[in-house]
């Protein structure tokens, strides 16, 4: 049995300005087998797409509304075609070299593919990395409206971590470099955001605590363990600072 490559590139013969869609033959297969069928082929470009949350012109040239048939997709114009060729090579040497090595592996196998790092989006990078980059090029401010954009279009979708733990990273992050103030800003929004977790406003008090404001860090105590009363570090926190839980 053939083993096709989970993911791939491929491009289209174009014979004319309005050539057949989909075509007959394919042209300039780099990745995968010459031989393989167009329709498993199709499904695997739409396949991309999802992965990436992009549209054909992401990686063919091509003008976006206009019929497939008047894509150039035999070129190799765009960079974005020799990267993607380039991590498909990767994603088929880890599916078929380094997984394949494991002593013992689930069943059935877990491979990779596009949507395992992509997730919808065309840079797979955390959150965390997102925002403080953000704050690196233009600071605090730009840097939370980045995070609100990114959750008021991606959340509830696989794309990015909208809990408790990327503001709360984002936070240590900014507090390791000594920019108290603007962790806590982003502690604080995390409490804002996530107002059930006890973490975060454990997080959040930790900072206020360092900061000096300790009747901000005994709130948030306070209403970490109002959330899990249980918490024990929390209780000790509170009894170090006097303060009744």
């Amino acid at each position: 049995m053939r083993r096709f490559l989970p993911i791939a590139l491929v491009v289209f013969v174009a014979q004319s300005a309005h050539a057949q869609f989909p075509p007959q033959k394919l042209q300039n297969l780099k990745v995968f087998p010459a031989d393989i069928p167009v329709r498993a082929l199709l499904d695997t470009m739409a396949s991309f797409t999802r992965a990436l949350g992009v549209r054909c012109t992401y990686c063919h040239v091509g003008e976006e509304g206009q019929p497939l048939s008047s894509f150039d997709f035999p070129s190799d114009e765009k960079p974005e075609k020799a990267k993607a060729r380039e991590m498909l090579r990767m994603v088929g040497a880890i599916n078929g070299d380094y997984l394949t090595k494991l002593a013992a592996r689930r069943t059935p196998p877990i491979n990779v593919a596009c949507a395992t790092c992509h997730r919808g989006v065309t840079e797979p990078r955390p959150l965390q990395q997102v925002v403080l980059n953000a704050y690196d090029a233009a600071g605090a401010d730009s840097a939370e409206a980045l995070y609100r954009v990114l959750r008021a279009r991606y959340y509830g979708r696989a794309a990015y971590d909208f809990g408790e733990v990327p503001l709360a990273d984002v936070g240590a992050a900014l507090r390791a470099r000594g920019k108290m103030a603007d962790a806590l800003r982003f502690y604080v929004l995390n409490t804002e955001l996530t107002p059930t977790s006890a973490f975060a406003f454990r997080q959040a008090a930790d900072a206020q605590l360092a900061a000096g404001d300790t009747a901000a860090a005994i709130r948030s105590f306070q209403r970490a363990l109002a959330i899990n009363p249980n918490d024990r570090q929390v209780k000790g926190a509170l009894d170090k600072l006097g303060s009744k839980p």
